[in-house]
């Protein structure tokens, strides 16, 4: 059997020079698919084959060579020279052998991982094989579709601190949260996500905030209800019907970044406006007037708008601190919940809110890179 595929191989050599440039690519095809056709090869035809691909790959098109490498990827005789010279091609006939190729060295993974293409970095974060060193590489690239890629392979090994990193970054990019939510096995580190879940992943991460909370019976709790100065400002702000408007008065409140207010306030449900409300100590009935009179499109819907509420009776004011808090990031909410208690009627200290020159992407990335060097720290 060997003897016959290395004659086959032998007459393509032969003739490859004097086949027209159209069907170069065809040539390859099917050398390819004689010497993929055995498991185990001689050195000769593994030379043989070697030199006609590397003669016929660069007038193959790119259709023809990702079959190429879909078809080498599992051969363990495939000529390393020939997967080199595939990969140099890049887009999809590098993401076929860095999907699955095992005979790709370690380090070579490890740059790749480090500072490869971002395209050949996405294809990487996908393969079933990683560890947790290239795992963590990738958790720490920039590119927010490599982050998606890796929170979308259910086989990553991702540490805890990693996990982390992403849930970070998740805040900012709804397709990497959801992408991160649908991994399952959600805990207190993903309340941060919290909204960009469905309604069955917002009842969890809500069952979740009332364990932890139950945890933490007998620790000092903020009770009492929000200052009348602050609670009229943002019933104001609710009367003008201007939802941009009401969002910077909100976070100005509860201390969190205007964009993420202006999430809590755009949320289609009405609950993540509820569980900040509750946070702060607003009382029912203003939080009701509020919705009536600012939020129409949730107070009309029966349904939503008696769930809302019925989270008065149901959440306590600690849990849903925990999980708004989670939501704005760095424990802000917390921080503000305890000057305004610690406060009545007492001067404000404005926040100051620093433009950023970076794009949002590094800026995203950054923050979140802070977060998981301060829960390295702790």
């Amino acid at each position: 059997m060997t003897a016959d595929i290395y004659a086959r191989l032998r007459d393509l050599a032969a003739s490859a020079d004097s086949r027209p440039a159209d069907m170069r690519p065809i040539l390859l095809r099917v050398t390819t698919d004689l010497f993929v056709l055995h498991a185990t090869h001689t050195s000769q035809e593994i030379r043989l084959y070697e030199e006609m691909a590397c003669r016929l790959i660069d007038d193959a098109d790119d259709v023809t060579l990702t079959l190429i490498a879909q078809r080498l990827a599992a051969c363990a005789d495939a000529p390393a020279a020939v997967l080199r010279r595939l990969r140099a091609r890049g887009g999809a006939v590098a993401r076929e052998l860095l999907l699955s190729n095992r005979q790709i060295a370690w380090a070579d993974l490890r740059e790749i991982a480090a500072t490869g293409p971002r395209d050949h970095a996405c294809a990487l974060a996908a393969r079933a094989d990683l560890d947790r060193e290239i795992a963590s590489i990738l958790a720490g690239r920039p590119e927010r579709e490599v982050a998606r890629a890796l929170a979308a392979n259910a086989a990553a090994p991702l540490a805890m601190e990693d996990m982390r990193l992403l849930i970070s970054r998740g805040r900012e990019d709804k397709d990497l949260a959801r992408t991160l939510l649908e991994r399952g096995g959600l805990s207190v580190d993903h309340l941060p996500l919290y909204l960009s879940g469905d309604a069955e992943q917002r009842g969890k991460l809500l069952h979740i905030a009332r364990a932890a909370g139950v945890a933490a019976l007998g620790r000092p709790d903020a009770t009492g209800e929000l200052d009348p100065a602050a609670c009229a400002k943002l019933e104001n702000a609710a009367l003008r019907q201007k939802h941009a408007a009401f969002a910077l008065v909100l976070a100005e409140i509860i201390g969190c970044d205007p964009l993420c207010a202006r999430r809590i306030v755009e949320e289609d449900s009405g609950d993540a406006l509820t569980l900040a409300l509750i946070a702060m100590g607003m009382p029912k009935e203003i939080a009701a007037r509020i919705f009536l009179i600012a939020f129409p499109k949730v107070a009309m819907d029966r349904k939503a708008f008696e769930r809302n509420i019925a989270l008065y009776d149901t959440l306590p004011r600690r849990d849903a601190a925990r999980v708004i808090g989670a939501v704005a990031g760095d424990g802000r909410l917390s921080a503000a919940l305890a000057r305004q208690q610690g406060r009545r009627g007492g001067a404000t200290t404005a926040r100051p809110v620093h433009a950023e020159s970076e794009s949002l992407e590094l800026r995203d990335y950054l923050a979140a890179r802070g977060a998981k060097g301060r829960s390295s720290d702790v």
